[in-house]
């Protein structure tokens, strides 16, 4: 028996599902409020037209890196379960090669494709009529010239392999480590960018720096990991490469990407989309609401990566049978926690958001609560995504996910127009109420004929 490939399994699985969550909860929970100390102190420091630009950049850089690239974490949960029950060490790191050559293409591919959007932009920035004034085209000008080296940030993004390392394994300490990395180094930043007064370079700088120590810290804690487990000389016996002998791993890998892409799609794209409709100063003021958002809704954002590795346990060892309950008990307090955390933003944003934000962010006080409200829609559907992914379905997930982006998307310029700037609040509602429909339509279908 293999011991390098043991996963300690402490109590039942809902136990083990509330456990790992809560850590991950706490330290998102944590990130997301030292998080917003840098986005005060930016907030306060700088011109709102310029911090937009600051956030803009970030959500392009995070877009590539997390849309254009794979995820493979997917694949190393999906057929590295089966390896450790098997305690298959030569299968598993074949496995785990094939995928750091996949985090490493997609980063190179993201990258290059980042720049040519980049150009893109400052051609069709100007012919729009929210960008027409000069300090408008100076804008536009920065947005092209700081975006060009923070895109190197998206070389440097290869997690995909370590994630999946962590999750296979049941650890979820080192992701509630690394998830503090960013807003720290980003705090310590912003500090220095503030002291020496740097402007809107030196705070750029602190969000690169930020992002720099997240995706230089997971890769060493997974090197680590496989040290700790005799695994590291079994990993790398070979150079990683795009090549594996494997049923089913690359139409899986294609799906869970296309899938990744569409979910990581919904959290990034809207400050995409705002900019070109709104200009960079309401890119300020959606940031502040979504980050509020992010705040209170960090279980719904995790419980999806948590589970996963259960449900996909549960599948190897015949279980299927039994996760319809935890899918069902999940999505029930997810969507009321959603609800009552609206309620909260409703009663304490008109008073808290202008006093810590300053004059121009109070239109994020009615924003902040439309997205919590799509936050707690898409709780309900947090238990569900991954029993695709357990059962082999991803194309069901696409589908879902596809059709509520598509649904967001046309809202977003309908009802910007109709509604102004609390379009893409409304947008985000619509667009999770059809994903979820449809989520739970399929999840349903699953379960029935794997409970057979």
């Amino acid at each position: 028996m293999n011991e390098n490939l043991t996963i300690k399994e402490k109590g039942t699985v809902g136990k083990r599902v509330a456990t790992n969550t809560g850590l991950m909860v706490g330290a998102k929970a944590l990130s997301a409020v030292i998080g917003l100390v840098s986005l005060f102190l930016a907030a306060r420091a700088l011109d709102v037209a310029d911090f937009g630009i600051i956030l803009f950049l970030h959500a392009y850089m995070l877009f590539f890196a997390e849309v254009a690239t794979f995820q493979s974490w997917q694949a190393v949960i999906r057929f590295g379960t089966h390896d450790v029950e098997k305690k298959d060490t030569a299968s598993l790191g074949r496995l785990l090669r094939f995928c750091i050559a996949l985090d490493f293409t997609g980063a190179v591919v993201a990258f290059v494709l980042s720049i040519v959007g980049l150009l893109l932009f400052g051609k069709m920035l100007p012919l729009l009529s929210v960008f027409h004034d000069p300090a408008a085209l100076e804008n536009v000008g920065k947005i092209v010239s700081y975006g060009m080296p923070y895109c190197l940030l998206i070389l440097i993004h290869q997690e995909g392999a370590s994630t999946g390392i962590f999750r296979l394994f049941d650890k979820f300490k080192p992701l509630a480590v690394q998830a503090l990395v960013m807003p720290v180094f980003r705090l310590v930043g912003v500090f220095i960018a503030l002291y020496f007064d740097l402007g809107v370079v030196g705070f750029l700088a602190a969000w690169f720096l930020g992002s720099f120590m997240r995706y230089l810290a997971l890769p060493l804690m997974a090197l680590r990991e496989l040290k700790k487990r005799n695994l590291l000389r079994t990993v790398f016996s070979e150079i990683p490469f795009l090549k594996i002998k494997r049923a089913g791993v690359w139409p899986f890998v294609w799906k869970a990407n296309i899938d990744a892409s569409l979910g990581t799609g919904t959290t990034h794209l809207p400050v995409l989309l705002v900019m070109p409709i709104f200009g960079p100063a309401f890119v300020s003021v959606y940031k502040i609401a979504d980050e509020i958002a992010k705040l209170l809704s960090e279980g719904v954002l995790l419980l999806d990566r948590v589970i996963y590795p259960e449900y996909a346990r549960m599948m190897s060892r015949g279980q299927g049978a039994g996760i319809g309950r935890i899918v069902v008990k999940a999505a029930v307090i997810l969507l009321a926690g959603g609800l009552a955390l609206s309620a909260v933003v409703a009663i304490f944003g008109p008073w808290v958001i202008p006093r810590v934000f300053g004059q121009g962010y109070d239109d994020a006080v009615m924003l902040s609560i439309l997205l919590v409200l799509a936050a707690a829609l898409m709780g309900a559907a947090a238990p569900l995504y991954p029993v695709f992914y357990a059962a082999g379905k991803p194309g069901y997930a696409i589908f879902a996910r596809g059709a509520g982006l598509a649904c967001y998307i046309a809202l977003i310029f309908v009802l910007s127009v109709c509604l102004g700037e609390m379009g893409p609040g409304w947008a985000a509602i619509g667009g999770n109420i059809v994903a979820v429909i449809l989520a739970a339509y399929l999840a349903k279908r699953t379960l029935q004929t794997h409970g057979r």
